[in-house]
């Protein structure tokens, strides 16, 4: 489905990629994990089209995405679920989740999406009229995945979905990812909590300092001891 192929990846001077290549099979979860400033978030904007490559390209469904806009990578069927969250703070869930669903194939299924999120999380339903600033902060997690599931994507990138949430918190998130992958949405999350990540997907990449080490199957990684001794402090 996905296929990014040796891209390097500059801020101004500063190169923050170096040669990457993933690639992500249709219905698979497929993590990115590492430590804080490895690039992980670096590459989900470049795929999502607000970083450019210098070398290489992105591939789509047998798109060429490194010479398409943004909102051409969004109407093709790519979510981009940033870190953070980035809501709407002083409009309404609705309302958050109405943004989500802007192009016209998203828009023609608009109540039939709203219906599906509402039934993934029951306590969005509940805060329909409540400001998206006054929700919790799983709550909030919950909307901004919500709001991507509402442009009805084929693909969905998740930027560190459990930041600062409580432990409980993020292992309901984990089985959201896993509900959203069930419903037949591949899902690639990046994600800082290496057990929790290794565990939800089939597959992961390691980035370091903007170079992936290692990869394989997320039950492999968890036993290999250099994610261990590095990453889980075995």
């Amino acid at each position: 489905m996905l296929k990014v192929n040796n891209i390097d990846v500059y801020y101004a001077d500063v190169q923050a990629l170096w040669d990457v290549s993933i690639e992500v099979k249709q219905g698979e979860i497929v993590s990115l994990v590492g430590a804080n400033g490895a690039g992980k978030t670096t590459l989900l904007n470049t795929i999502a089209g607000l970083l450019h490559p210098t070398k290489g390209n992105i591939e789509f469904l047998e798109h060429d995405l490194t010479v398409k806009p943004n909102h051409r990578r969004a109407a093709l069927g790519i979510a981009h679920i940033p870190e953070g969250r980035r809501l709407f703070p002083e409009m309404t869930v609705k309302q958050n989740l109405v943004m989500g669903s802007m192009s016209r194939e998203a828009k023609a299924k608009r109540e039939e999406s709203m219906d599906w999120v509402f039934s993934l999380f029951p306590v969005l339903k509940e805060r329909t009229w409540q400001a998206a600033g006054t929700l919790s902060g799983g709550e909030a997690q919950m909307l901004a995945i919500g709001r991507g599931l509402m442009a009805r994507p084929r693909l969905v990138m998740m930027d560190e979905p459990s930041l600062g949430l409580a432990p409980n918190l993020v292992e309901d998130v984990m089985k959201i990812t896993k509900e959203v992958n069930s419903q037949g949405i591949t899902v690639l999350l990046v994600e800082q909590n290496i057990m929790h990540a290794l565990r939800v997907c089939n597959r992961a990449y390691v980035l370091e300092t903007g170079r992936v080490t290692l990869e394989g199957p997320g039950e492999e990684l968890l036993t290999n001891a250099r994610i261990k001794e590095a990453y889980m402090g075995i």
